[in-house]
């Protein structure tokens, strides 16, 4: 199997009848906090003291970028925190717990001590993470893809999550509604994605009044011209959203896609959290030439249970990243034996909803 996905990573897909394929016609795995590591054990011992449920959903981690780009993972996702003035995030309570119990981390203060944007899960508790730094994470990503410069293109979730927990003892987040930080944002982004290196809400645009109708209407690139690049989706709540697009109607000039409501002229793509409630709008969005990414477990329920009828779900919608704590190669700590592929054991095909005669590959 393990030959089969480094395989399908590597190819072009295009349908049955070889004609050209856009780049919301395939389906792809995806990863979930695909920079999370192991939390130390005397903090998940901590929070599994206070909220053994909560200790349940945490108990999952991932190998580092580039390896999960290696086993055919096409979406990634980052969770950032700003941090303008370096060392918000430097000294986080889980650190001070695990050191006290003889523990050694990879923890990497020096990254957090600097400006700019950090990537982490939950601060003080879920800290840990494979690169620290939004331009390490897209650093990763791509000289991976400079490397291997025929990928399929690799969706990026950027997540921000920027309002107080209300959990004591948490560092609160910078609220991102301030139009400053997200132009920094944007600008970390482009220091490290340069050129054609990113593909933009501007390209896909093109001439067309309105970045939703360009996507219905004239559709997505080619993927063939999308090969070895990347694009990234903005997903954060509305008031931020909306922040991000002010003055940037479609989203002009800026970096990312966003997740917006359907009849907004910047909505080009979705975010489903449960195929098995939303299948039928999935499969709705997807055939009105939507790219919609959705998940196949969540906070370990699924693999605990070895139950796939989400992830059957998410695949049978035609949904183009399915994502997943669980993909091939990924840390299985509770020897769960759960992992997630496409049918036939790969991680890219033809979208079902956009081609239903299937895909054949091509070098």
């Amino acid at each position: 199997m393990a030959k089969t996905i480094l395989a399908v990573a590597a190819l072009v897909l295009a349908s049955a009848a070889a004609t050209p394929q856009a780049m919301n016609d395939i389906q792809v795995v995806g990863s979930h906090n695909s920079f999370k590591t192991r939390i130390p054990a005397a903090v998940m011992a901590k929070i599994r003291e206070m909220d053994p449920k909560l200790a349940d959903g945490l108990d999952y981690y991932h190998v580092p970028l580039a390896k999960q780009l290696d086993a055919g993972v096409r979406q990634i996702e980052l969770d950032v925190f700003a941090d303008p003035q370096g060392g918000r995030y430097a000294d986080p309570k889980g650190e001070a717990l695990a050191r006290a119990a003889g523990e050694r981390t990879a923890f990497n203060r020096a990254a957090m001590l600097a400006p700019g944007f950090k990537v982490l899960h939950i601060p003080d508790v879920d800290y840990l993470s494979s690169c620290a730094t939004l331009v390490g994470c897209l650093g990763e990503i791509d000289r991976w893809s400079r490397a291997h410069p025929d990928h399929l293109p690799i969706m990026i979730t950027i997540n921000a999550a920027d309002l107080p927990s209300g959990r004591p003892g948490i560092t609160s987040p910078l609220p991102l509604t301030d139009t400053s930080l997200l132009d920094a944002l944007d600008s970390e982004i482009r220091s490290t994605l340069s050129g054609k290196r990113l593909i933009t809400p501007d390209e896909v645009r093109g001439a067309a009044p309105t970045l939703r109708e360009a996507v219905r209407n004239r559709g997505w690139p080619a993927l063939s011209a999308v090969r070895g690049r990347i694009f990234i989706l903005f997903d954060v709540r509305a008031a931020v959203s909306d922040a991000y697009r002010a003055g940037h109607p479609s989203l002009a000039g800026r970096t990312m896609f966003g997740w917006y409501p359907d009849d907004q002229p910047e909505a080009a793509i979705q975010i489903v959290q449960d195929p098995l409630v939303d299948g039928d709008r999935i499969r709705r969005w997807v055939a009105e030439g939507v790219i919609v990414r959705t998940r196949t477990d969540a906070n370990t329920v699924e693999a605990r249970t070895r139950d796939f009828t989400k992830a059957r779900a998410a695949m049978a919608s035609g949904a183009q990243a399915i994502s997943t704590d669980y993909y091939p190669g990924a840390p299985d700590p509770l020897r769960l034996g759960f992992v997630v592929t496409l049918p036939e054991g790969v991680m890219a095909r033809c979208s079902p909803s956009r081609v239903a005669a299937g895909c054949r590959a091509r070098p």
